[in-house]
């Protein structure tokens, strides 16, 4: 039998982790820590690292976990399979075993959602993770450019970074009610896009900033540039990055974290 509170596999775990604590960062920005003991094996992750979200079909529910003996996950037959989403880890103690996750609130619009504006603590929601993570390209200066989605990596990053780093931060955001303060010990800029009731899906307001920004000449710095959030976004700033911008492979990162219209589910 499988256990139902956690599974192990060779570099990964999954769990059944209780909620300990909810705190609002922003009207529309909720931070939740969920805590279990094998979070206290996790080695150490970089700053922005990944990883899955099990929400349970009724949100007081326990996620029934899979099983892991074939080297990837097989949920069992006669359950109710979760909802699977990507999450970014805001920070992880590994000696509480304790591992914050922040939430976007849009109300009912999606499960992760959803369960976020209900959840109270006590909780349990199923998450897995590896046991490792890749370390960042470690660079002088940076470009850091997302929407909500991404401003937990950002956020991380920008905690994360040693003072003789510089650079800019675009962070694009709803309204004035979501800017947040960072502590941050690096010199990098933080500047705040907002979109005062544009839908985010329309905004250009990342690639606009990007374009009036001047980089530091590569002969000189080593640079990196990190985008994250709404597909058309990001494949506009791929294009720019390499047409306009002549970055190498090794100077960008490019993630889209969601598609306007489709969920995870529809994506996969």
């Amino acid at each position: 039998m499988i256990p139902t509170d956690e599974v192990k596999k060779p570099g990964a775990v999954y769990m059944n982790a209780r909620v300990y604590a909810i705190q609002d960062t922003t009207p529309h920005l909720r931070r939740i820590s969920l805590k279990h003991e094998l979070l206290k094996e996790i080695g150490p992750l970089a700053p922005g690292a990944h990883f899955k979200i099990f929400i349970p079909p009724a949100h007081d529910a326990q996620v029934t976990l899979p099983d892991l003996l074939s080297g990837r996950p097989v949920w069992p037959a006669g359950k109710d399979k979760p909802f699977i989403r990507t999450y970014t880890v805001r920070n992880l103690d590994r000696v509480t075993g304790i591992l914050d996750v922040e939430f976007v609130l849009h109300g009912d619009s999606g499960p992760a959602s959803a369960w976020a504006e209900r959840v109270a603590i006590g909780n349990h929601v199923g998450i897995g993770l590896k046991k490792t993570g890749k370390v960042h390209v470690q660079a002088d200066w940076y470009l850091l450019a997302g929407d909500e989605t991404a401003t937990p990596a950002i956020t991380a990053m920008l905690e994360a970074l040693p003072a003789t780093t510089t650079g800019i931060a675009l962070l694009e955001a709803g309204s004035d009610a979501d800017i947040f303060p960072i502590k941050t010990d690096s010199a990098i800029e933080i500047r705040w896009l907002i979109r005062n009731g544009k839908l985010p899906e329309q905004s250009d307001l990342i690639i606009d900033a990007v374009k009036n920004i001047v980089l530091p000449d590569a002969l000189l710095n080593t640079r990196l540039v990190w985008v994250a959030g709404e597909e058309n976004m990001v494949k506009a700033m791929r294009k720019y990055a390499s047409e306009q911008l002549g970055l190498d492979r090794e100077e960008l990162r490019a993630t889209v974290y969601w598609k306007a219209g489709l969920s995870e589910d529809d994506d996969q």
